[in-house]
């Protein structure tokens, strides 16, 4: 789909979340209710029971103990973030056949289609623009509760997946923006030098100082998000707001956009084309 015009050597990776989809915590609690009931009733058919609280609670304390290791950069692979919820609802280890915890993960990640986070009304016109402007374009996302695989059938389901060269998900590399891992394995799948790459997310810390430490150059997208305090105080969404070391204002101003039909002329001006 890249023009023979354009620069084909230069490509624009976009961050996922609260950049090209947005979720809502209305979304974002229904997601969680649907997982656990899942959960629950796959537990029922193996012989485990547990009361709906019991798997509610283990959710919600399981919030905490991920973004500690999200925070060190780390990724949580899904089937362990389904034992480990097992596990804080049973207060003790449970073993768990492969059957099992294969269906354990389907009610697991099935939700993020089925209650689905919704995309950004600019999304597709900005990135049919970058495209016709001759860039590759790439895709790199931290997951959190859903993985790559689903991310994946969400943005084909939103008529968007067609425009990306490479997609890169943390939990496939098992390492996290702003590791330098994640942004090297975008730049080889885009067969690019970093230099020659401008990353677009919202996150100050994970997508435009992560870029920059990797050698790529960034924009930072300001658009409005939903008020913090609108979600539940153990939402992965509260707590990763919580744990940004650096804010906006540690970004030049002619760096950070608000809105998404922004970015194609920025990253021209950038290339200086």
């Amino acid at each position: 789909m890249n023009s023979n015009n354009g620069p084909s050597d230069r490509c624009v990776t976009f961050d996922l979340w609260e950049t090209l989809i947005f979720d809502d915590p209305d979304y974002d609690k229904a997601r969680g209710r649907t997982r656990c009931e899942g959960l629950r009733s796959v537990l029922a058919g193996h012989g485990l029971e547990f009361g709906r609280e019991e798997i509610m609670r283990a959710y919600e304390e399981s919030a905490p103990a991920l973004q500690s290791a999200w925070n060190r950069n780390e990724e949580v692979p899904i089937r362990d973030q389904v034992s480990f919820i097992v596990e804080l609802a049973a207060g003790k280890p449970v073993s768990l056949d492969p059957a099992c915890l294969e269906s354990l993960e389907k009610a697991y990640v099935d939700p993020v289609l089925s209650i689905p986070p919704r995309l950004s009304k600019e999304a597709r016109a900005v990135l049919e623009s970058v495209r016709s402007r001759g860039y590759r374009v790439g895709l790199i996302s931290n997951t959190g509760r859903s993985p790559g695989e689903a991310l994946r059938k969400l943005l084909n389901a939103c008529g968007v997946l067609e425009f990306f060269d490479a997609t890169v998900f943390s939990n496939e590399v098992l390492r996290r923006k702003p590791d330098l891992l994640i942004f090297n394995r975008a730049a080889s799948l885009l067969r690019a030098e970093k230099k020659s790459i401008v990353h677009v997310g919202d996150n100050p810390d994970a997508d435009f100082w992560g870029a920059k430490d990797a050698g790529m150059q960034a924009i930072l997208l300001e658009e409005s998000r939903p008020e913090t305090s609108r979600w539940g105080p153990n939402s992965l969404y509260a707590l990763g707001r919580a744990n940004m070391r650096r804010t906006e204002e540690s970004i030049p101003a002619r760096l950070r956009v608000r809105s998404l039909t922004e970015v194609p002329a920025l990253v021209d001006s950038m290339f200086e084309i």
